[in-house]
């Protein structure tokens, strides 16, 4: 009830405050009024003291603008006239709003009022409801009270046959268990001789797997030794080959080379040009030259004699310019496979000993699974698989 009260008086509260600010914004209304009212005052005084001084200087001008100033004068006078009905007229319609707006001001005081009365009457009536209805609750809470007393006499005699219940229920659980314990003495003295003959079953087969792990370890030894052996030997195999003079020779033959900037694993021979290859497996070559002026350049890669890539660039009458060209491949090898870089006819290359611009590059890059099985095999034969690499040239010979 107290909530109510406070609710009510906050929402008069609110009430009041919004009646203040109409009153306020009314009076400021009035007093916006009055100065427009001032303002055209002052705008009349203004006119007649500007009519004042014209008549003076006119009058001292020029005898014959007194007529023009009598005309002049009728009309300010007209002016004035209507200048000040005009006055009139807007001090009688602010007179009319300001009696309306105190006859609003008025209206809501008094609704004001009247609101205020019915909050009061719906305050009174809470507070009987709210009477009437905590009387009700106390009856209630009587009944219930007697209600759990009733109940709990109930609850004491459910829980003495519970006890009840329980004590024989007890006793034919003792019985039961020692039924049960006879049980399990007679499952363990089972379960004991089950255990003795499983135990022996066990010791036979731990010496069956004992002759499989020797067995095991056996090959584990052999085929460690193979990864060693592996991780060991040095199976790359790549050269960089390079010339340091033109090429001029005609064609129809291999190209060779003046030296190499690596050559691990011993394949090429820069002298005849030809890559003997000693591993077998997949293999990447790269090979780039620069033709010669005005020349054209017409060369392959072969394999075993057999054409695998070629290389040509031509068209050089015109701009008397040098260009370079290339050719990128892998191929397959096998061991012993010849791969050259072959110059037809009419080839002129252009190289210096400072611009090496011919280079001839190859590399393996995955041995075949022969290789694999050799190496394997070598293993377990006992023979040692590592086989020196043979010397790496390195720089520009």
């Amino acid at each position: 009830m107290d909530n109510n009260l406070n609710a009510t008086f906050e929402a008069c509260n609110s009430f009041n405050t919004k009646l203040k600010d109409t009153l306020m914004g009314l009076i400021g209304a009035n007093n916006d009024r009055k100065r427009e009212i001032d303002s055209i005052r002052s705008d009349h005084e203004q006119l007649k003291k500007d009519h004042n001084a014209f008549e003076n200087s006119a009058t001292r001008e020029n005898d014959l603008r007194k007529n023009e100033i009598k005309s002049l004068e009728e009309r300010q006078q007209k002016d004035n006239q209507a200048r000040i009905q005009d006055t009139n007229k807007l001090e009688s319609k602010l007179d009319t709003e300001n009696k309306a707006r105190i006859e609003e001001i008025k209206a809501i005081d008094n609704w004001a009022r009247q609101e205020n009365d019915a909050r009061k009457t719906e305050i009174a009536n809470l507070d009987n409801f709210a009477h009437t209805e905590n009387d009700a609750r106390k009856a209630e809470i009587a009944a219930i009270d007697k209600f759990s007393k009733s109940e709990n006499e109930i609850r004491k005699a459910d829980i003495s046959a519970l006890n009840q219940r329980c004590d024989s229920e007890q006793v034919a659980r003792d019985a039961e268990d020692k039924l049960l314990n006879e049980r399990i003495e007679k499952e363990t003295r089972d379960r004991e001789n089950a255990t003795s003959e499983l135990q022996s079953r066990m010791d036979n087969q731990n010496d069956d797997k004992a002759r499989e792990l020797e067995e095991l370890r056996a090959r584990m030894i052999k085929e460690n030794s193979f990864l060693n052996a592996l991780a060991t030997k040095t199976m790359s195999v790549y050269f960089d080959a390079y010339r340091n003079k033109a090429y001029d020779g005609g064609g129809e033959e291999n190209l060779t080379f003046n030296g190499s900037l690596c050559n691990v694993g011993g394949g090429l021979d820069v002298d005849s040009g030809i890559f003997t290859a000693p591993v077998g497996g997949m293999y990447f070559f790269m090979f780039h030259i620069a033709t010669h002026d005005n020349k054209k350049a017409l060369l392959s890669i072969r394999k075993n004699g057999d054409e695998i890539a070629s290389i040509f660039d031509q068209n050089h009458k015109d701009n008397h310019k040098n260009s370079m060209a290339g050719q990128t491949i892998i191929i397959d090898c096998q061991r012993g496979d010849e791969i050259v870089v072959y110059a037809y006819t009419g080839t002129w290359l252009a190289d210096f000993p400072m611009n090496h611009y011919t280079h001839w590059v190859g590399m393996l890059l995955k041995p075949n699974e022969e290789e694999v099985n050799m190496l394997r095999k070598s293993v377990e034969e006992g023979v040692d698989p590592c086989v020196s690499a043979a010397p790496v040239g390195n720089g520009y010979d």
